[in-house]
């Protein structure tokens, strides 16, 4: 007998869907309209920012903030490479060695991960302090005005760690179990079986460290010399520029006695900086939601 089709049932839209929908829209709206504002300043004048303020749209099109930044050329590459590099080499140590560290704390047989879990629960309530590790990095380390001091630091995060050691828990202790029958050693079921299960949980780790690495600012600014333009990030270009922009337009020769576009050449400056790691986000977005849920429901 052939069977009947059930025609499928059309979900009511709801007062509280349309609330929904609406106040993401609006948030959504909130969110972007700093963004919207920004790229109008960047493509305004001082003059015309002091006359009309800040807008949605600018009054006048000009170019000249971007044709300055672009034509401080040699520090701006640079300073896109040193972010480059220590963004890429950082993410990927801050993200194997967490790996390393949560793999041995998933596992159940592991007889001392009671112990190690609260002591790493505990420097995320504590810090050690800014001036200890001023001078452990400078004094005993010897990492100041050098690229190390801008990537090693932040390898091992907590918060990275307890995420992955939660994600590889979910992964069935047979397989492993499976593996080790067949000969294999717990480091080639680590890099073989656990890492390629665990590809949402890290890439949600990878997003979050590049951001860190990408917008950290602080560090280049306690530990990199002002005139070592060399060890130079983005973010830290974009912190000195809010000082040194009137300077660099005069030796630049851009800027004329009457108009001063400091204030735009920072926000194009946001928005060379900020592009390259927003495009990242957009494209990894699909895997924070699920690596974000990890651990929220136990079967």
């Amino acid at each position: 007998m052939k069977e009947v089709l059930q025609p499928k049932k059309v979900k009511k839209t709801t007062c509280f869907d349309v609330f929904n929908c609406l106040w993401m829209v609006l948030f959504s709206l909130f969110c972007l309209l700093p963004i919207c504002i920004m790229v109008s300043a960047s493509f305004s004048s001082d003059k015309t920012l002091a006359q009309y303020g800040y807008t949605l749209f600018p009054k006048d099109i000009t170019f000249d903030a971007y044709k300055f930044v672009f034509q401080s050329g040699g520090l701006l590459l640079r300073s896109y490479l040193n972010s480059i590099i220590v963004t890429g080499a950082g993410t990927v140590l801050n993200l194997f060695f967490s790996a390393m560290i949560a793999f041995p704390l998933s596992k159940y047989d592991f007889a001392y991960k009671h112990w190690i879990t609260p002591l790493l629960l505990v420097t995320m309530l504590f810090s050690p302090g800014l001036v200890p590790t001023y001078i452990l990095i400078t004094q005993f380390l010897q990492w100041k005005d050098t690229m190390w001091v801008l990537i090693i630091p932040q390898i091992g995060t907590t918060f990275n760690i307890i995420l992955l050691r939660t994600f590889f828990s979910d992964i069935p202790r047979e397989i492993g179990e499976s593996a080790k029958i067949d000969g294999c050693s717990v480091f080639r079921e680590f890099l073989t079986i656990t890492l390629p299960l665990s590809l949402p949980a890290l890439a949600t780790c990878s997003v979050l460290m590049a951001l860190s690495y990408w917008n950290d600012w602080g560090t280049p600014f306690l530990y990199i010399d002002q005139f070592n333009t060399d060890l130079y990030t983005v973010q830290y270009l974009m912190a000195k520029l809010e000082v040194q922009a009137k300077a660099w337009y005069e030796n630049a020769g851009l800027m004329g006695n009457d108009e001063q576009n400091i204030n735009s050449v920072i926000m194009s400056t946001c928005i060379i900086g900020t592009l390259p790691i927003m495009f990242v986000f957009l494209y990894l977005q699909k895997y924070i939601v699920k690596g974000m849920t990890v651990g929220a429901v136990k079967g």
